[in-house]
């Protein structure tokens, strides 16, 4: 039995280790790696998350520097009231690259809900969305042929996801899809928390020219749980703060327009 309490220890240890290196780590993954069940690895990650050192979610787990916050994905309600100065340079910067005749797809992200706030009323443009919000928010404007993607109702998010919503969003093509994140990381790409989100967001990104990514400075360099895509394949990054160094070099590397909002 000592022997047993020994090979456990050790096996949480690593899990650490690797949990702490790579962010995120998934159950399934932990099982083939160490030759155990799942349900011992759940039992490793119940332990430590006691002490504090990560949080289980659904499939695996996730260091704790990621906010719980992030981790749980706050409701809508909640989240349009955070970084919202900030998110309304990007947003005016965005609705300024919308152009007259273009078809657009926007997020059910609360940054896309102020792009679609400043669109100019007398713009003549298709605007898909999943969203919600967004759809109300742009029932008025006249000029606009606003287009729902269908789909079931993610309350948590206000937004339209699932098989419908992902199939009917592969009949359109867009000229511009405007995409935010729950974080960006170089080397990890463009992440986010709702695996249901990321597969919608990923359709809209298939059927456009052009991505734009508008995300404020507070999701740079930040780990969430899904990818949604490279970072290389941004067409534009539009952000209300100046960029590193490293992200300028990468950005100019990769021919991504940098687009500041201080």
């Amino acid at each position: 039995m000592e022997g047993v309490c020994v090979l456990a220890l050790d096996r949480q240890k690593r899990i650490i280790e690797m949990v702490q290196r790579e962010k995120s780590v998934k159950g399934i993954e932990l099982s083939k790696l160490f030759n155990v069940t799942e349900e011992t690895i759940r039992r490793d990650l119940e332990k430590i998350e006691k002490q504090g050192i990560l949080k289980r979610t659904y499939g695996g787990a996730i260091f704790t520097d990621i906010t719980v916050k992030e981790a749980e994905d706050t409701p809508f309600s909640m989240r349009i009231k955070e970084n919202i100065t900030r998110k309304q340079k990007i947003a005016k910067a965005v609705s300024d690259m919308l152009y007259d005749g273009e078809v657009i797809m926007l997020d059910p992200s609360t940054t896309c809900l102020e792009v679609a706030k400043n669109i100019d009323k007398g713009k003549r443009l298709t605007i898909i969305t999943n969203s919600i919000s967004i759809l109300s928010e742009l029932s008025t404007h006249e000029e606009l042929n606003v287009v729902s993607t269908g789909g079931t109702l993610r309350k948590q998010s206000l937004s339209l996801i699932g098989p419908t919503a992902k199939d009917n969003i592969k009949n359109y093509y867009a000229d511009k899809a405007v995409i935010s994140c729950k974080g960006v990381d170089l080397q990890k790409g463009v992440m986010d928390t709702s695996e249901l989100e990321v597969e919608i967001k990923k359709a809209m990104i298939g059927c456009a020219k052009e991505i734009i990514l508008a995300v404020d400075s507070s999701k740079m360099q930040k780990i969430s749980m899904h990818k949604l895509m490279e970072v290389s394949k941004i067409d534009y990054l539009v952000v209300d703060k100046e960029l590193s160094l490293e992200w300028k070099t990468f950005c100019e590397e990769n021919n991504i327009k940098q687009i500041i909002c201080e």
